[in-house]
């Protein structure tokens, strides 16, 4: 009995509508992520001076979900959702990847995702439910821009998302790029459990997974997307910092994808750090692989 109250609290604990302002809090000179930290501040600043709208659809189960469109300085076909992480805020986090992407002449889409900022929504589902919104705001874009080009490109649990809508023919859409992707939703579950309980983890998580399932009407064991990539639609680039240590599962999907999957690592990075440490080889190996593929 104790264990099921755990595994609930644990699951509001996790997954419950988080305060955004949190995210990229500014760090002392002395924090190693100082430097960072400073590009997304600084980003944001820039990228706001830009023309913008919000824009928004309705999700499956009825939530009113927002996001900023950057439209290119001219006419482009090609735009890319920029699909972000855990707890995060959307245009803090996307705004220096964003700014680069615009600089190139393309749209950008920064959604923020159900439970997070300016979106609808009680809990997060970790991408068993954001994935369907990913894919709805395609056919957002395909609306406004017909017969064009979308890249996906989603960093930490957004690169997981990548991952769950792999599987789905998307109109229009070109190319995915997963991020640092989070690839399991049992193994976070698992993971934080072991954090957060020296005793009975394991019974935990599964207790805060029956809830999730009960909560979403999904089974998040199905989730992997390790497993879901053996079905991939689209060319995929998968990126990783080194100090991420995920070679291995990116060879494993590269072996099974049945699409073109490139994989760069970038050295001495975190996770979700790359773009900001290794900028010229990450944004080197973007363009390549949007250019070849759109």
């Amino acid at each position: 009995m104790f264990n099921r109250i755990k595994g609930n609290l644990l699951f509001k604990r996790l997954l419950k509508r988080p305060d955004i302002t949190k995210a990229y809090a500014m760090v002392k000179p002395s924090d190693s992520w100082y430097e960072t930290i400073m590009k997304v501040h600084n980003s944001l600043v820039e990228i706001l001076q830009l023309p913008h709208e919000v824009v928004s659809i309705t999700s499956h189960d009825g939530l009113t979900l927002k996001g900023i469109y950057y439209p290119a300085k001219t006419n482009s076909l090609t735009t890319i959702i920029c699909v972000h992480g855990y707890t995060s805020h959307a245009e803090r986090e996307w705004a220096f990847p964003g700014l680069f992407y615009h600089s190139l002449g393309y749209n950008v889409l920064i959604p923020y995702q159900r439970a997070h900022g300016i979106s609808q929504g009680k809990y997060i589902s970790f991408g068993a439910l954001e994935h369907l919104d990913v894919i709805n705001w395609a056919k957002k874009i395909n609306m406004m821009i017909p017969s064009g080009n979308i890249v996906i490109h989603g960093l930490s649990m957004g690169g997981g998302i990548v991952m769950d809508l792999s599987s789905t023919e998307i109109e229009n859409v070109r190319c995915l790029i997963a991020d640092a992707p989070n690839l399991s939703i049992e193994k976070f579950f698992n993971n934080v459990s072991k954090e957060f309980f020296k005793k009975d983890a394991d019974k935990i998580a599964k207790f805060a997974m029956e809830r999730f399932k009960k909560e979403f009407n999904v089974d998040p064991s199905l989730f992997d997307g390790i497993e879901i990539s053996k079905e991939c639609k689209y060319p995929l680039l998968l990126a990783a910092g080194s100090n991420e240590h995920l070679e291995d599962k990116f060879d494993e999907i590269k072996k099974n994808n049945p699409k073109e999957t490139q994989v760069v690592i970038l050295p001495g990075c975190d996770h979700g750090n790359g773009m900001y440490k290794q900028t010229e080889l990450f944004q080197n190996a973007i363009k390549k692989f949007i250019n070849k593929n759109i």
